[in-house]
């Protein structure tokens, strides 16, 4: 087990070595996707290897000489790697704008260094069938671009084939997923992230088969359960979370048995159905989500009787459901989503009686150790 989780680890930590290694061996082209919620089905129908970029948690020079140094770690981290020619061998780049940091970013990257596939999705903030038609248009744009770029029809077999491949992987995801809640403490958290990251970056066709043998071999190792306090980690919405952080947590004495990272839960939570037009289908994917701080919903607003935080309610929710004591927020410097969710999300786990505390997270959050101290406090109330 723990062999092949090291192996999807290396190949995380050397993905864009991995993307040249992979054109040199298949001839074939890459598009790098931003984090998150693009359609990276649509990429591969079109017979393109999508992955996901993701900005290394080092410091931060050069994007700080472009960009505003309050945005987000993930925008920053990600310019950087730009900048360091980390991005050459793409021959194209998308993004669905999320918020407003990915929008300027975008902006300010087709200025320094567009590619010849330069794709921007805009995306209805507001989920209710009135933004079904905008949503339907842009992945028709989208289609329309891989098309013109590659030569190659999307056919609706196609795309439902890439939707059934990747809901496979998802699948997946999910089983590995259960075994952490049902075997808590067998799988460290971070090892859990980087293997779902590993995902993001490998064709779907060899990631499925190694998952298949990881969930096999896991499923086989042995276990002994521990009284161990379970916790929920939420955060990061469209980053890698660092991995010293979620180590941190369980040397100190707790489990992580669930999430709501980007890389976790929320890449595999929902399948595309495969029934009717696949791109309608895809439309209906991305209004049927999981709640999501970078969504707006319009009802909760309508009235004063009506619950403030759809996100607060899925988290408190899965919280109950699970067996899970508290919850450790991540809240990564600068990022307006969850921020702007963040008060309504504490006031819903306050109205729950669930547990939780906040650790700032990011490139300029500060010694560990103070982190440290606040988690140790923290599970002690747990364990009380």
């Amino acid at each position: 087990m723990q062999l092949i989780l090291d192996k999807l680890k290396l190949r995380y930590s050397r993905r864009n070595t991995e993307i040249v290694k992979w054109k040199d061996n298949t001839g074939g082209k890459v598009i790098g996707c931003l984090p998150m919620y693009f359609p990276e089905e649509f990429v591969h129908a079109a017979g393109l290897l999508p992955v996901t970029l993701f900005g290394d948690n080092g410091p931060i020079a050069h994007a700080n000489r472009h960009l505003m140094t309050n945005a987000c770690g993930a925008v920053r981290g990600t310019f950087e790697d730009l900048l360091l020619g980390k991005y050459d061998a793409l021959d194209g780049v998308a993004a669905v704008l999320i918020c407003d940091q990915v929008r300027f970013f975008f902006q300010v990257w087709s200025l320094d260094h567009e590619f010849g596939f330069f794709h921007q999705m805009w995306r209805p903030f507001n989920i209710d069938q009135s933004s079904r038609p905008f949503l339907l248009n842009e992945l028709k744009r989208l289609k329309s671009a891989l098309e013109e770029f590659t030569g190659n029809a999307i056919t609706p077999g196609k795309l439902c084939g890439s939707i059934r491949l990747f809901n496979e992987t998802r699948s997946l995801m999910r089983a590995l997923n259960d075994i952490r809640k049902t075997r808590p403490g067998l799988l460290k958290a971070s090892d859990l992230v980087k293997a779902i990251a590993a995902g993001m970056i490998m064709p779907k066709e060899e990631y499925n088969s190694i998952l298949k043998e990881l969930i096999t071999q896991t499923r086989d190792s042995d276990y002994e359960s521990g009284e161990k306090p379970k916790v929920m980690v939420c955060g990061h919405p469209c980053g890698m979370p660092e991995e010293e952080i979620l180590d941190l947590i369980e040397e100190m004495g707790a489990v992580i048995v669930g999430d709501d990272f980007f890389t976790g839960s929320r890449y595999f939570s929902v399948d595309v159905p495969c029934s009717g037009d696949p791109v309608e289908a895809y439309a209906d994917f991305l209004l049927n989500l999981i709640p999501c701080t970078t969504y707006h919903y319009p009802q909760n607003w309508i009235g004063q009787d009506r619950s403030l935080s759809t996100y607060g309610d899925y988290v408190a929710d899965y919280v109950r459901e699970n067996g899970i004591q508290g919850v450790i927020l991540l809240r990564e410097m600068y990022c307006d989503p969850f921020d702007l969710e963040f008060v309504m999300l504490k006031r819903k786990l306050e109205e729950r009686n669930i547990a939780h505390i906040t650790l700032n997270t990011g490139h300029e959050a500060g010694s560990l150790e103070t982190q440290r101290t606040r988690i140790q406090g923290y599970l002690e109330m747990l364990s009380c």
